[in-house]
């Protein structure tokens, strides 16, 4: 039996001929197969322009003879090819943004992604002015929102991961500051940057309070949790899980900070929320003697303070700063910090910011 794929696989092994070591080299994982189809001297495929050899490696993960591909390819209008790598949706310009791939294959997980970002009106427009388009580059449109993936907007987007993943987060915190109906009005304005250093700019000045004075009340967790809310408790608190919290007494009575105890749970734990322009934030969960929690408790914290209207991760101050390092060649180059795990991107540790 088996799954259609690994049925093929083993036709393919079993009608495997010889290759030459440009085709090894040229298409990679896609040689053994593309060998049956242009056998060696593979002349036929060789002569193909780099664009019709790209959709011939994207048209081997379909269910579809070999000797189909090969006629496809070969002998299909640009349009017709363009609507079998879309399945059926035809992109204008698609053949020619192929041609720009180089001329060395890519991995199907590559093509996925190409063609999943082509079929975006906005994302193809940029695809199709690019010179040279490389799997690192899809890989940074994808990680921002949307409405950000424009030309205005990505013919200033560094080669950074670091850069993209904090314009992409200081959007959504413009959002939460601004409120959702202001979202497209945001994008709209960043769009208007005529480079890198003021899209940045505006970034981290979206990140600042659109009016001064307000106060945002701390929020309310369910009943697992007690909030402290004078010194003497404060103390008691510290002293149980043997931590500096009394150090925090000003900024709690500021409103600048609140306090939690996790009651009832899997363990105990204290946890501190600190006031933003983007409101409250989680910005420490501990254990006793400033011990880390399990990751069930934390993330039962995490479900209920998101419930209760805060959120997780840097403070905007933090994001502000370092959206104009990224772009500011005095300041520069910005230390982003690499925060893979779903622990790291709750940026705990962070009561001074």
């Amino acid at each position: 039996m088996g799954n259609p794929m690994t049925r093929r696989l083993v036709r393919l092994h079993s009608r495997a001929g010889a290759m030459t070591p440009l085709l090894r080299f040229l298409a990679g994982a896609h040689a053994e197969a593309l060998a049956i189809a242009w056998p060696a001297p593979h002349a036929g495929f060789l002569a193909l322009p780099s664009a019709r050899r790209h959709a011939a490696a994207i048209l081997l993960s379909r269910d579809l003879d070999l000797n189909e591909i090969a006629r496809v390819v070969e002998y299909g209008r640009d349009g017709d090819v363009a609507k079998h790598l879309m399945l059926g949706q035809a992109s204008g310009g698609l053949m020619k943004a192929l041609s720009r791939l180089g001329e060395t294959l890519w991995e199907a997980a590559d093509y996925d992604l190409f063609l999943s970002l082509f079929s975006d009106e906005n994302t193809a427009q940029v695809l199709r002015h690019t010179d040279e388009i490389r799997p690192p580059q899809l890989y940074l449109i994808r990680r921002l929102p949307v409405l950000l993936r424009v030309p205005k907007i990505l013919r200033h987007i560094p080669d950074s991961q670091g850069a993209v993943d904090d314009l992409a987060e200081a959007f959504r915190l413009a959002v939460r500051i601004r409120g959702k109906e202001q979202t497209a009005s945001i994008a709209r304005r960043w769009e208007r940057a005529a480079s890198a250093e003021r899209l940045f700019d505006m970034a981290a000045e979206d990140l600042q309070p659109t009016e001064f004075g307000k106060s945002l009340a701390p929020p309310d967790l369910p009943s697992a949790f007690f909030r402290v809310t004078d010194r003497k408790t404060l103390e008691r608190v510290a002293l149980e899980f043997r931590n500096c919290l009394r150090d925090f007494t000003s900024d709690i009575a500021a409103g600048q900070m609140a306090v939690y105890v996790l009651r009832d749970g899997v363990e105990r734990a204290v946890l501190a929320l600190r006031r933003d322009t983007a409101g409250w934030r989680l910005a420490e969960a501990r254990g006793k003697d400033n011990a880390d929690l399990q990751e069930d408790t934390l993330r039962f914290i995490v479900d209920a303070v998101e419930k209760a209207g805060a959120r997780t991760g840097e403070s905007s101050w933090i994001l502000a700063r370092r959206l104009h390092e990224h772009v500011c060649r005095r300041c520069g180059p910005a230390h982003a910090p690499m925060r893979e795990t779903w622990i790291d991107q709750l940026a705990l540790g962070s009561l001074w910011d």
